[in-house]
């Protein structure tokens, strides 16, 4: 777990307890709120009352002004009872609007896929000065909680900051892997635009099965390596126009293998999901594929979704050693394996989506 991702998870803690407050807030400002409006009806017409209202309302800082300075001393007490019983529910209604703004306003950011920035970090801290309006009526508690909020602006700031160094370090992992791509792409003349395909089929699939947008990219993303391993694997064998010896289906075999090793050292969320899928996307929930004849959920999700990717698009490319085959028999092939071959959910996901896919294998059929 990197420190992103602890920050994330730290966010979404705070801003789930700072949004519980907020709708404990909100219940007892709703209470207040009418209380106070009660009041004011009550000291008007039961003057015998005020004594017992004076608590609610003695302690508002606004009422104790206009006490001092707007001549409620000289008023005839009900009159000035239901003032300060008035100004008393509006403080609360005000509170009470405050605390559903702030509260939206945490429920889109921690539901946010990227809720660190500089400008989120702000608005944060500008909401919570609003919070210093609770001093016109507790002090205590309007200082808790505006120093809760605080923190958490601050605490939004610095994953902003780390979010921008993710960002960057991202966008040299993409550049780095669409580099890579390009160099197993060219290694043979007969792959055309298959790891754009694969790619752009992974990414449906992904998106079928509930990955989040930012997940999804990075799966398309890291999936065009999923060959990587090949560039370790003699032109003459990769390119050979006739049927493999079993020898030379054994050195294929081992690209998998190959391309765990050539990423093994290299540092990054998106590289390492590249790896896995690299070592992952020949393996077969009957445990019959290679390179570690993994089975069911030992093999990552993302390694299953890639397995029908490829498969899919190598059947229905033109090979050296084979003619690409109609898109109904691939189709019809994939479904045939589910359970087998391919995860389950996979091929229905596929099955789900195959419209789209016929579209992107149209839209980068190979020249």
């Amino acid at each position: 777990m990197n420190k992103l991702t602890d920050t994330k998870i730290n966010i979404r803690r705070l801003g789930k307890t700072l949004g519980l407050i907020c709708n404990i807030a909100e219940l007892v400002f709703i209470l207040l709120t009418v209380a106070g409006i009660l009041a004011a009806f009550t000291s008007l017409f039961y003057p015998d009352a005020i004594s017992h209202l004076n608590r609610l309302f003695s302690q508002n800082s606004v009422y104790r002004l206009l006490l001092h300075f707007a001549g409620l001393t000289q008023m005839e007490p009900r009159y000035a009872a239901a003032i300060g019983c008035t100004v008393t529910a509006i403080t609360f209604g005000v509170l009470l609007l405050f605390t559903r703004i702030f509260k939206r306003m945490l429920l889109r950011l921690i539901s946010s896929e990227k809720p660190f920035t500089l400008e989120t970090a702000s608005a944060v801290r500008k909401y919570s000065l609003f919070i210093l309006i609770l001093l016109l009526y507790n002090p205590v508690i309007a200082v808790i909680l505006f120093l809760m909020a605080y923190l958490f602006s601050y605490l939004v700031k610095y994953g902003a900051l780390i979010q921008q160094k993710a960002d960057e370090t991202s966008r040299i992992q993409g550049e780095m892997i669409v580099s890579f791509a390009e160099i197993t792409e060219n290694k043979s003349g007969q792959t055309g635009q298959h790891i754009r395909r694969v790619a752009e089929y992974t990414k449906v699939l992904a998106r079928e099965l509930g990955f989040s947008p930012e997940e999804t990219e990075n799966i398309g993303l890291a999936s065009t390596m999923h060959d990587i391993g090949k560039l370790m694997i003699p032109s003459e064998i990769l390119d050979k126009p006739g049927k493999l010896t079993d020898a030379e289906y054994g050195i294929i075999k081992t690209h998998p293998t190959y391309g765990g090793q050539l990423l093994e050292n290299v540092e990054g969320d998106i590289i390492r999901l590249a790896r896995t899928i690299a070592l992952e996307h020949h393996e077969r929930p009957d445990g019959r594929g290679y390179p570690g004849a993994l089975k069911g959920e030992e093999i990552s999700l993302e390694g299953r979704i890639v397995a029908v990717a490829d498969v899919y698009d190598a059947l229905t490319s033109r090979r050296s050693y084979k003619e690409a085959w109609t898109e109904d028999k691939a189709f019809q092939e994939i479904v045939k394996g589910s359970g087998t071959q391919f995860d389950p959910r996979v091929v229905h996901a596929f099955q789900t989506a195959y419209p789209e896919i016929r579209h992107i294998q149209q839209q980068y059929r190979d020249a």
